[in-house]
């Protein structure tokens, strides 16, 4: 099956940018940090008491030695951040992401520190200067470590304005998405249908009416009663797919059929409401139902995600999910970290929407 990518494109910012393996941002940081190893090298030199008989000048060996170790240090933190951000991603779980990213830190520290001084000592490391030496050198080691942690503070800044921004977005999404919503259902197209439908059974069918005007009722309570919630029971979800799909059976026939595989162990789950109504009218919309060529739509369980696969008989325009399924994408960026998965072949179109 084909995948179509519905992600919403972010331009990354500083703080993804710094710690990245892009070669740019490999370089950038290996030229800052080189600077600050040459430079704290100096001004221990500078600092340090050598006895003028020694003559001692710092090798190339100790400068090789002493930028590579910072790096080492720097390239390190950078890693263990990269690492730590997939399994405890800030602001989750940030007092045990700080203590272990601390704590390796530090290891690390002491590993780099004891290989400079190892070059250090025989060179610079004479008699009263030695203390000074050694102070330096821990000195500028917390200082990179200092400088690779800052893109830890960056990463939860930037996450944090943009879980501001997030929050007001939602706001501002979510009020269109509800009135889109009751727009959708009361579009006088619908109602139109609906109402000619039931005038038509109240004549020839008053039973099958009065379950026609039960589920047409359910389904406007239900769009009223889920507006103001951000999740509902995958059970409540089911039922409401079950009622607007009923709506449809009655005027489409045997040119439209359902198939609902979803085992009862998994209806405590949640989703986000009117996900079910979307995905349906998203292949109603875009596909032919006929006695002929009936629409076949199935709704099944598969790794902790409801599926729902349509049949494909496209009518003359071709089929877009330019809209409905990206709305949908990014009422779940907003859920949850798990993505909604929309596969298709020549045969099947198929969402996948995490459980929740």
């Amino acid at each position: 099956m084909k995948c179509l990518e519905l992600h919403s494109k972010k331009k990354p910012t500083l703080a993804t940018r710094l710690p990245s393996y892009e070669p740019v941002s490999i370089l950038g940081r290996f030229i800052i940090i080189s600077i600050i190893a040459v430079l704290v090298l100096h001004f221990i030199s500078y600092v340090t008491h050598i006895p003028e008989e020694e003559d001692v000048k710092i090798p190339l060996v100790i400068y090789v030695v002493v930028i590579l170790a910072f790096n080492f240090a720097a390239e390190i933190q950078i890693v263990l951040d990269n690492i730590l951000e997939r399994f405890l991603p800030v602001p989750k779980k940030i007092k045990l992401r700080l203590f272990l990213q601390i704590s390796v830190g530090i290891l690390f520290l002491i590993f780099a520190h004891r290989i400079i001084m190892y070059f250090i000592d025989p060179k610079l490391g004479i008699g009263e200067s030695r203390s000074g030496v050694i102070m330096g050198m821990i000195t500028g080691l917390v200082f990179v470590q200092m400088v690779a942690n800052s893109l830890t503070i960056a990463r939860f800044a930037q996450k944090w304005f943009d879980s501001q921004e997030q929050i007001a977005e939602m706001k501002r999404e979510k009020l269109r998405m509800d009135y889109n919503s009751l727009q959708d259902q009361l579009n006088p197209h619908f109602l139109f249908n609906n109402l000619s439908v039931l005038k038509s059974l109240i004549i020839y069918n008053p039973e099958v009416a009065v379950e026609f005007t039960e589920n047409f009722t359910d389904v406007y309570r239900y769009v009223l009663q889920s507006k103001d919630k951000r999740l509902v029971k995958l059970a409540d979800e089911l039922d409401f797919m079950k009622a607007y799909f009923a709506l449809h059976k009655e005027r489409l026939g045997e040119g439209i059929n359902i198939e609902n595989q979803v085992p009862g162990t998994i209806l405590d789950k949640e989703i986000a409401p009117l996900t079910g109504q979307l995905l349906i009218e998203n292949a109603i919309k875009h596909n032919i139902t006929s006695r002929e060529t009936p629409l076949v739509i199935k709704v099944f369980v598969e790794d902790d995600n409801l599926v729902v696969s349509n049949s494909l008989n496209l009518r003359d325009a071709s089929y877009s999910t330019k809209t409905g399924l990206k709305n949908l994408v990014k009422r779940y960026e907003i859920l949850t970290e798990k993505e909604i998965v929309v596969q298709y072949d020549e045969k099947c179109f198929e969402v996948k929407v995490p459980l929740l």
